[in-house]
């Protein structure tokens, strides 16, 4: 991921003062580097490092609370540790430690502001900003110092380092020492090698090993796996879609769930499939001994269905929904205004028998008059018997005609 670096000092972005820059590529190595930020190429991330005389890193005592309920109590925290009123400082959580104690990062609220404004104006949004001592490579139990633009720069543990005064040795290391700081060595970087201190005159003071470690550049170095300064209104979340965010437990879970219920459907899908086939083959070997030898099977219900209806019309069966039909016509043609109470019905074979308690004569002739109108015959079983024999009299009264 390609990464753009600003070097923001003090003055930086005031009239007639710009900051450097580097342009890193997706392997973090350096593409490009300037004093001026008009034409800059467009990179996917953007950084500020920030001068260490902006930058105070503090340890304080904060109680035992969530995050998010601590915002407020920050600035207030720090105002011990610095000569400007709370609400005049951004302050922001570097580290937490097991006793309570908590690293901050405090910069001036006004300076920090006019920055991102002059930076928004030129179309740059940063994603992070730490102080450059911080960039120096640490590990556990040394201490790290660096130079920088002539300054010389101090880290001494994950997350807490300064800008270093200008004893030999400065009087910050001395102090360190004297408080129960005991590091096992101090790991030295280096810039341009000009104006470098009498590293000899160090060590014997301090009585501490001072390793040289090369030289190291803001540039290109690791960035470190740190909180940053870029956080509450500077966030880059108030300027534009934060995927952080998006990517909350709750987003997760959601998606999460999506997901399952997409496997679910695919699987269901899948498994439909698998039954429709199946089917399908048993209905292709059924129609396969249905249908005449060789025929070719392409559709079986359809072809099954019309075989079936061939032989039942060589047969001279009835077609299935005749029962309905002739029952149907029955209705329209029986008469209103019998005494006559129906108590059973029987078809078989085209033939619909209607059981009654009684017929009046003059009844059934209206009831054989209305239904030889719908291609009907009806009949008396015997005339001591109560039942009718009801049949169709065309083959277009079976289709309803």
């Amino acid at each position: 991921m390609s990464e753009l670096r600003l070097l923001c000092r003090r003055d930086s972005l005031q009239e007639g003062n710009d900051c450097a820059w580097a342009m890193l590529d997706d392997a973090g190595l350096l593409k490009a580097s300037g004093q001026r930020l008009e034409g800059l190429p467009g990179a996917r991330r953007c950084r500020l490092v920030l001068a260490a005389d902006l930058v105070l890193t503090v340890r304080v005592q904060l109680p035992e609370l969530p995050e998010r309920r601590l915002v407020p109590l920050l600035p207030a925290a720090a105002e011990a540790a610095t000569l400007l009123e709370a609400d005049a400082i951004h302050a922001v959580i570097l580290a937490r430690e097991p006793n309570g104690e908590a690293i901050l990062a405090v910069v001036e609220d006004a300076w920090l502001s006019r920055i991102m404004a002059r930076l928004a104006a030129l179309g740059l949004q940063p994603d992070d900003a730490l102080p450059d001592y911080l960039l120096l490579p640490w590990s556990e139990g040394q201490w790290s110092i660096g130079r920088l633009g002539g300054n010389n720069l101090a880290r001494f543990d994950r997350a807490q380092g300064c800008v270093l005064d200008d004893g030999d040795p400065p009087v910050m290391l001395s102090l360190s020492r004297a408080h129960g700081a005991r590091p096992q060595e101090a790991r030295v970087y280096e810039d341009d090698g000009l104006g470098a201190p009498d590293w000899q005159r160090w060590r014997d003071a301090l009585q501490l090993p001072l390793i040289p470690a090369g030289r190291w550049d803001w540039r290109t170095v690791p960035w470190p796996s740190l909180p940053g300064l870029l956080q509450g209104k500077y966030s880059p979340g108030f300027n534009r879609l934060d995927w952080k965010r998006l990517l909350s437990p709750t987003v997760i879970g959601v998606t999460a769930l999506l997901i399952i219920q997409m496997l679910g459907m695919l699987v269901d899908w899948v498994m439909l499939s698998n039954e429709n086939i199946r089917i399908h083959a048993e209905m292709a070997a059924l129609a396969g001994r249905a249908l005449p030898a060789h025929a070719t099977v392409v559709d079986p219900a359809w072809q099954v269905g019309e075989r079936l209806q061939n032989l039942r019309a060589a047969a001279g069966t009835p077609p299935p929904d005749a029962f309905l039909s002739l029952l149907e016509r029955l209705g329209q043609a029986w008469p209103v205004g019998t005494g006559a109470r129906l108590e059973a019905l029987r078809y078989e074979a085209g033939t619909l028998t209607v059981s009654l308690n009684e017929i009046d004569p003059e009844w059934l002739d209206r009831l054989r008059t209305a239904a030889q109108a719908r291609n009907l015959s009806v009949s008396l079983r015997d005339e001591e018997d109560a039942r009718l024999i009801v049949r169709t009299t065309g083959r277009g009264a079976d289709n309803g005609q």
